[in-house]
């Protein structure tokens, strides 16, 4: 056994065998492993797990579409640590968040990221709307903090272009309506609604046209922080939500949000 300082606490831990499966990162687990083994991370909820991993994986490099199959269209690995676009950070730390081990954060994510837990192009949620609407993993919640007064309901099919033609090579389509909250209706009020931890979603109408709606997703902290993995700073940070939202070079970045819980 060995003394470690681990992301703030001084835990009790066996030096790790991991059987780690292959894909898993390249960087070593065994730190991350020991806390999701250890006691105090079992007494912790959802939301303290999620507040958590969002000051652990600070500085986890950005790289865009980095998780697949680990074979046919897409060959990267089906869960890693080492690197991460806006939505692989989230479904890593949902994954995380619902495990005791790394091993077992990859099995998790299966059931997190694919329709039925089996893992496949074909299966993935490639959308966030879809995600947040039907994976069991999540849920809107954006009518619950905001009134419907100030919300603007977009009706789309998701893998549809303007054109007719699909945007992914899938046999998949959905359409349906969805509510956003425009950005000059995101103030303090709205915030103070959150739970201490959600999803947001940033949309863009434009994106209809080419058959997704989302264009950006990260975590919100205590309705104040963002917890995001950022191309603009090539790495995963925390940073205020509403700078981050309103700080376009001609006025807020997105349209709007979609806020949605995870469960």
């Amino acid at each position: 056994m060995r003394t470690v300082l681990l992301y703030g606490w001084l835990v009790m831990v066996a030096t790790p065998v991991l059987a780690e499966p292959a894909h898993v990162d390249s960087v070593d687990p065994a730190p991350l492993d020991s806390l999701l083994g250890s006691a105090r991370w079992q007494e912790l909820g959802l939301e303290g797990r999620l507040k958590l991993l969002a000051r652990a994986r600070l500085g986890v490099p950005y790289v865009l579409g980095c998780l697949g199959e680990e074979s046919g269209r897409d060959p990267d690995p089906i869960f890693r640590l080492d690197q991460a676009d806006c939505t692989v950070l989230v479904l890593t730390d949902a994954a995380l968040a619902h495990s005791e081990s790394i091993a077992g954060a990859r099995e998790k994510i299966i059931e997190i990221h694919y329709r039925d837990g089996k893992p496949s192009y074909e299966t993935r949620y490639h959308f966030t709307t879809d995600r947040i609407l039907h994976s069991p993993y999540f849920r809107p919640i954006t009518r619950e903090v905001a009134p419907d007064s100030n919300l603007v309901f977009i009706s789309m099919t998701l893998n549809l272009k303007e054109s007719g033609e699909r945007l992914l090579p899938v046999d998949w389509e959905w359409s349906g309506e969805i509510a956003y909250l425009p950005a000059e209706h995101i103030d303090s009020r709205v915030l103070s609604n959150l739970p201490p931890v959600c999803g947001v979603a940033f949309v863009n109408e434009k994106n209809v046209k080419s058959g997704y709606f989302v264009s950006h997703e990260g975590i919100v902290l205590d309705g104040d922080l963002l917890h995001h993995a950022s191309s603009l700073s090539g790495e995963v940070s925390n940073v205020k939500l509403l700078e981050y939202l309103n700080g376009g070079k001609d006025g807020p970045r997105f349209d709007g949000v979609i806020f949605y819980l995870f469960r």
